[in-house]
């Protein structure tokens, strides 16, 4: 497809005279934009007077779009106002207005656009104009516009003066087709573009005489092309007048064209008082075979602007032509009688008729994306042919589906069309269906068209739940649970059939199949009842015609468990308390646990046997599953010997209502064991810090029986135990030792405390005092000094000092570098060694002398 832009300028104009010196046009110059711009200019002109009107006609045209529109308009000093605008298709058509008081020399008119097009400009000037208003506004009258996607272009204003002249302009665009005019009308300019459309101006080739007269500026040709199209009536400067009767006529000529004999057709014909003072109209008289006045009382007197209108009627009886003429008597000062032709022709007497099948076609409701098709027959029931030459139709969804047009019928004959309706989505929807033909009852039939789309219908099952827990349920007994079968599609759902899997579940008894109505519901119990304990799974399947799956799942769980089962377990059978000394006691725990599948009540407890007894416990107690409860036993012997007893407890234990518990435990004499220590205190004296010291405390065992020495410690710093292993049990007359150490790690007194736990009587516990005072380590040094040599070959710079301790095999230096003082003091000796030293002088060379004499020291 070929896109372009393109501007057309067309300009009619009608004026009236009122006066022999009424309106004239002085210029008019005209310019053609054949390129896109966003402004377009007119040629240089001048004036011959002042006092004009100046009328601006700018076209143009858009490919792409509607709404193109002058923006502004400015030249010769003046101010621009737009009078009419049309711009409904592609382009626009504009009239702009200004006025010139004085006389324009050497300007030009530039019109901007609201975009860039091809485009036309015209500018006329016209003298004997209404100069009242601004701008010119007093000498426009009436304005008027038409546009169509195509047909004959023309617009259509009522003037509003006498004397007025009608101008307009025009854009056509699709293609370049020269102006067929209307009878009466001049073309003022025609530019036909390169780029295939027309621009024109055109007038009224004369004024119109009489306000209230309505007038069509047009043409006749072209008829296939889209247009704007505005026009304005251009007023004339009027002097005033003396007070006049005048009558203005609609129309000087009234024609028929051909009626069928034995028809009618009235044409009105409007009488306008047009003058200053009131009309008389005192007569009116027809003429011509057929014609005649239907309606209009006459006489009538008409006040300045007020209208009568007559129907003249023609009614021809036979074929052929007739002529006639219609006369109006008044007191116009313009003449007292007013003549109008009438012509007509009477054509023989024809029928043909169409007669549709139907007025109306009522698709009712259709599924989107179906379709219906209904017919409709066009017959011919006239009494010649009748011919068919289109059909149209409107409204979503509808088409005509078959049937060939043009088509001529002969009287009897048929044709069926057929109409289909195809809705894509949900709603009502109107149509028309227009059948065009010669018919004699119309040239146009109409087929009122109905029908609502309807979404597609959809079966929707939805379930209440996806899966269903029945928990815990003890075997033998059983859970029901309920799932809801909802309706929730645009249509009905039919439920085939429902099946379960899984040991222990079941649907309670239920006829299938079922439907449910779009919103209804139906509840379906499933039954869970174990029959072992354990985890189970299922699974209930539903069969059914919903649009989201045929089959719809949910699982099933559920856990059997065995009934309730109380039971008591005991931590022990038997109690053995052992020997216990008589007027002391020994207790023992028993643990009581529930280890059963539900909870026990244990209800009470009792106990026999001499000096057996329940420290606490409160009954009835209920122990939860995995709950204990521990039971304190005493046995408290008074006598010695053994002795026996029974703890009986009851309970709602499935093992057995009553549980018993041996008691056993032997009464001793009491003995006195007794433990006696050899020293209360123990000295270790002054001790070399960094070395040590032992003492031993005896342990005696001095009662009537076994004395038992739990455990034995020691405080204070330097002091602990090195020799002894406790617990011990010592028989009466046994002995055994405990040793301390002392090691001081720093001089001064220290004290501490050796503690023996034991069961001696009466008293278990005894201290022993400890203390001692460390001493610093004794530290010696060794101070030589010698006589220098008083002769000596070489110089001497210093001396080495060798020392030898006891046992070692050689001296060894214990200056690293020479010493030149005739001492030394050695302080690395150790106390209890002997050590001998030796000292050799040292020359400038490093060369030692011969050894000194040996000294020996012993250190204490």
């Amino acid at each position: 497809m070929l896109l372009r832009w393109c501007g057309i300028l067309a300009m009619a104009v009608v004026c009236h005279e009122a006066m022999a010196t009424g309106i004239t046009t002085d210029i008019s110059v005209s310019h053609d934009q054949n390129s896109s711009a966003k402004n377009v200019t007119s040629p240089v002109f001048s004036t011959t007077s002042g006092g004009e009107l100046l009328l601006a006609f700018v076209s143009a045209d858009n490919a792409d779009r509607p709404n193109t529109t002058v923006t502004s308009v400015a030249g010769g000093g003046l101010t621009w106002v737009l009078v009419e605008r049309t711009n409904a298709q592609s382009g626009t058509a504009e009239i702009w207005r200004a006025f010139a008081p004085a006389v324009l020399k050497n300007v030009t008119v530039t019109a901007a656009l609201s975009e860039s097009v091809v485009s036309s400009i015209t500018v006329s000037s016209f003298a004997g104009v209404a100069q009242t208003g601004t701008n010119g506004s007093g000498a426009i009258g009436a304005i008027g516009s038409g546009n169509a996607s195509h047909g004959a272009p023309s617009a259509r204003l009522v003037t509003t003066q006498n004397d007025s002249l009608v101008v307009g302009v025009g854009d056509d665009f699709d293609n370049a087709i020269p102006r067929t005019l209307l009878p009466g009308e001049t073309l003022l300019h025609q530019d036909l573009s390169s780029t295939q459309d027309t621009y024109w101006v055109q007038r009224m080739t004369a004024p119109t005489a009489l306000k209230g007269t309505g007038v069509t500026l047009g043409d006749s040709a072209p008829t296939t092309d889209r247009y704007n199209f505005s026009i304005c009536e251009i007023l004339p400067a009027i002097p005033a007048s003396p007070v006049t009767s005048t009558m203005g006529l609609s129309a000087s000529a009234l024609n028929f064209g051909s009626v069928t004999d034995g028809a009618t057709k009235l044409l009105p014909l409007t009488l306008t008082s047009t003058g200053t003072s009131p009309l008389t109209i005192s007569s009116d008289s027809i003429t011509g075979t057929g014609f005649l006045i239907s309606s209009g009382t006459l006489p009538a007197t008409l006040s300045p602007g007020q209208s009568l209108t007559l129907q003249i009627e023609f009614a021809p009886k036979t074929a052929g032509t007739d002529a006639g003429k219609l006369t109006i008597n008044s007191n116009s000062n313009t003449g007292s009688q007013a003549l109008i032709t009438l012509a007509g022709t009477g054509v023989a007497t024809t029928h043909p008729q169409v007669a549709l099948s139907a007025s109306s076609l009522a698709f009712g409701s259709v599924t989107d994306g179906t379709t219906k098709s209904l017919p409709l027959t066009v017959s011919s029931t006239g009494t010649s042919a009748v011919t068919v030459s289109s059909d149209s139709i409107t409204g979503t969804g509808f088409l005509i589906s078959s049937g060939t047009l043009p088509a001529t019928l002969s009287p009897g004959q048929s044709l069926t069309l057929q109409i289909e309706y195809a809705p894509k989505t949900a709603g009502g929807v109107t149509g028309q269906l227009t059948i065009n033909s010669n018919s004699s009852t119309g040239s146009a039939s109409v087929v009122a068209l109905t029908g609502t789309g309807t979404a597609p219908a959809t079966p929707k099952l939805t379930l209440s739940a996806t899966t269903l827990p029945f928990g815990s349920v003890t075997d033998g007994s059983s859970n029901t649970l309920s799932l809801t079968l909802s309706s929730t599609g645009t249509s009905s759902v039919t439920i085939n059939s429902a099946s379960v899997t899984g040991t222990g579940f079941s649907i309670a008894s239920t006829a299938w199949p079922q439907t449910l109505a779009v919103g209804q519901t139906l509840s379906l119990p499933i039954k869970f009842a174990p029959t072992a304990a354990g985890a189970v799974t299922g699974q209930l399947t539903i069969n059914s015609n919903s649009s989201t799956g045929n089959a719809s799942v949910v699982a099933l769980t559920g856990t059997g468990t065995a009934p309730a089962t109380p039971k008591l377990t005991l931590s022990a059978t038997t109690l053995p308390f052992g020997s216990v000394t008589d007027g002391s006691s020994n207790t023992l725990s028993l643990t009581l646990s529930s280890t059963g599948t539900s909870s026990v009540t244990i209800s009470s407890a009792t106990i026999t046997g001499t000096g057996f007894t329940i420290v606490a416990g409160s009954w009835p107690q209920t122990l939860a599953v995995g709950q204990s409860l521990t039971l304190q036993i005493k046995f408290a012997p008074t006598i010695a010997g053994a002795v026996t007893g029974q703890l009986t407890i009851n309970s709602n234990s499935t093992t057995g209502a009553t549980s018993g518990v041996t008691l056993t435990g032997t009464g001793s004499a009491a003995t006195s064991p007794k433990l006696t220590l050899s020293a209360t205190s123990l000295s270790f004296g002054t001790i070399t810090v960094g070395s040590s010291t032992t003492k031993s405390v005896t342990l005696t065992s001095t009662g009537t029986s076994a004395v038992t020495v739990s455990s034995a410690t020691v405080t204070g710093t330097g002091f602990s135990i090195v020799g002894g292993s406790f617990p011990i049990s010592l028989s009466p007359g046994a002995t055994a030792s405990v040793t301390i150490e002392c090691l001081p790690s720093a001089a001064g007194a220290a004290t501490g405390q050796l503690t023996v736990n034991s069961n001696s009587t009466p008293t278990g516990t005894f201290t022993v005092a400890l203390s001692g005072t460390g001493e610093a380590a004794a530290t010696y040094s060794v101070d030589l000094s010698w006589d220098a040599p008083s002769s000596s070959a070489v110089a001497i710079t210093g001396y080495h000092i060798y020392r030898l301790a006891a046992g070692a095999a050689a001296f060894t230096l214990l200056n690293s570098t020479v010493d030149t003082s005739t001492s030394y003091v050695d302080s690395t000796v150790s106390a209890g060694t002997t050590y001998s030293y030796e000292i050799k002088s040292v020359d400038a060379a490093g060369v030692e002398s011969s050894a000194s004499n040996e000294y020996t020291i012993a250190i204490p």
